[in-house]
């Protein structure tokens, strides 16, 4: 196959071209240029912001596209008005944040959408935690009345594995392989789904070979599990002697050191409207093939990666700081063993 990825060097997008090529496809980046440009020189290279300039895409032709980097309605119609003439599949990457309405566990691919107000010709709304879900779901609507049944809809949830971006998991396997009091916010009760995306990667590939549509929910792990459960396996992993304090999200709230701890366990304090964010329903791309790797191999395998990349502000250890919140936070914390 012949496949155009919208980005393609920094995570998911990068997943993808390694999963692509792997399997004997011809890929196609069309970005910036701005990151990792080293990467891939088997791949033929279109430079542009897709924001101002679409030429390079209008005429050519491709297999399918992922378009992993669209975040306004207004991006999502350029885009799928310039490729569909040519470009018979569009996988377009969404996430399950678009949901209107979190509060209940369990939810599938049929439930509401948030509200898709954005409007394909309005100037794009300020990127916000806010406005993230209900503008990935304009993209979605606008995608799909473009290209309707050949359209391949993802709502990943949290994609982990080597090269993230993000720290809500990096953090917890550099801290976990680290070892001794670890303070978590929260209950070890709380859900939390993880996917390696790689998982996500490979899925995402076989669906387009097999010419698949439609809308998914692409989470892991197959059943989800608890943070507690989570913890005790990213320690195990890491052969390390962590024990974790679970520390009184209430607590940590009060406390502007905590903070920073609630931002790296976001599903601890997640509002009354996302409180199932971690518990979404994935039998249907289960049923066409998606399938997960252990968890002691995204461990080792992401642990190995932040060896050689070394800390980054957001998910670099804090000893000092996390032991004395520990400190002041004793009447709060519950201990669970490990």
């Amino acid at each position: 196959m012949k496949i155009l990825i919208l980005g393609g060097t920094v995570f998911l997008g990068r997943h993808l071209t390694e999963a692509f090529l792997s399997r004997g496809h011809e890929v196609t980046h069309y970005n910036r240029g701005l990151s990792n440009t080293q990467l891939f020189p088997e791949v033929e290279k279109l430079r542009g912001d897709r924001n101002l300039n679409l030429l390079p895409l209008r005429g050519r032709s491709w297999d399918a596209v992922v378009d992993t980097c669209g975040y306004f309605p207004r991006q999502a119609v350029a885009t799928a008005e310039a490729l569909h003439p040519h470009t018979p599949l569009y996988a377009f990457i969404s996430s399950v944040n678009q949901y209107a309405d979190l509060r209940v566990s369990g939810v599938g691919e049929d439930y509401p959408s948030a509200s898709a107000s954005f409007q394909a010709k309005q100037s794009d709304p300020p990127l916000t935690p806010e406005t993230y879900g209900p503008l990935k779901a304009a993209c979605e609507e606008a995608v799909q009345k473009i290209y309707g049944d050949r359209a391949l809809i993802v709502r990943p949830g949290c994609l982990v594995g080597p090269y993230d971006q993000a720290h809500r998991f990096t953090y917890w396997v550099r801290r976990a392989a680290a070892g001794g009091a670890m303070l978590v916010p929260g209950s070890p009760d709380q859900v939390w789904q993880i996917i390696d995306v790689r998982d996500a990667a490979e899925w995402i590939v076989r669906m387009l070979e097999e010419e698949h549509a439609g809308i998914f929910n692409v989470v892991g792990p197959e059943q989800p599990i608890s943070a507690g459960q989570l913890v005790q396996q990213l320690t195990s992993s890491a052969g390390s002697d962590a024990r974790p304090i679970w520390v009184d999200a209430e607590f940590l709230r009060t406390s502007s050191a905590g903070k920073r701890w609630l931002d790296l366990a976001e599903w601890s304090d997640l509002s009354p409207s996302m409180a199932h964010l971690y518990s979404i329903d994935n039998t249907r791309a289960v049923a066409t093939g998606l399938c997960f790797r252990p968890l002691a191999v995204t461990t080792q395998e992401v642990l190995a990666w932040l060896e050689l990349r070394g800390p980054r502000g957001a998910d670099a250890l804090d000893p000092e700081r996390e032991n004395d919140l520990l400190r002041a936070g004793t009447r709060y914390t519950m201990t669970v063993p490990s």
